[in-house]
């Protein structure tokens, strides 16, 4: 039995296998890291629209929507609603309303977390806003929100001015007491 002209030729598909290999590792490098720099720009945006929402809208269906089952129980509904009502009482915040945080993963490509401060700027006080924010399994959530701020002053008083001259009062003299008895 005769063998073909072109069967003792060795490697004739390895390299382009090779290339094919690293083409589709290359492909899964890029889309791994699209992802991750996709989740922490969706993380970022989402913190700033809880931050809209819940600061300048007092979307209280927002914030009930968008807890997480933990944080439905952690912050019950009166202090989600006391919190609106001190935001409301505030007054108008300024805008836009500066935030800063970090993205941070649990596993290197997946499961972002995301911690993020709002500075909330008033006419006469500052507070801050803490989120963390996390995605769920579809869609994003808020694990803990905390508002802090510290009262304005109260403005000192001032002296009123004198309208007539101070008259002396006369103290009271306390009553003398009468001497105790002794028992027998």
């Amino acid at each position: 039995m005769r063998l073909a002209r072109h069967a003792r030729s060795r490697g004739e598909g390895g390299v382009a296998l090779w290339i094919i290999v690293a083409a589709l590792l290359g492909g899964a490098a890029w889309f791994l890291y699209s992802a991750r720099r996709d989740a922490e720009n969706n993380t970022r945006a989402f913190a700033r629209e809880v931050v809209q929402r819940v600061v300048v809208n007092y979307d209280d269906k927002y914030l009930n929507y968008h807890l997480t089952p933990e944080a439905l129980a952690k912050y019950q509904p009166g202090y989600r609603e006391r919190m609106l009502q001190y935001l409301r009482g505030f007054g108008p915040v300024t805008q836009p309303v500066p935030i800063t945080g970090d993205v941070s993963f649990n596993s290197y490509f997946f499961d972002p977390v995301g911690i993020f401060k709002a500075v909330l700027v008033y006419p006469t006080m500052t507070a801050t806003l803490e989120l963390t924010i996390t995605r769920g399994m579809t869609r994003w959530q808020v694990n803990d929100i905390d508002l802090r701020w510290n009262p304005p002053a109260a403005p000192t008083p001032t002296p009123s001015p004198v309208l007539a001259a101070p008259t002396p009062t006369p103290s009271p003299t306390p009553e003398q007491k009468a001497p105790r008895r002794k028992r027998r």
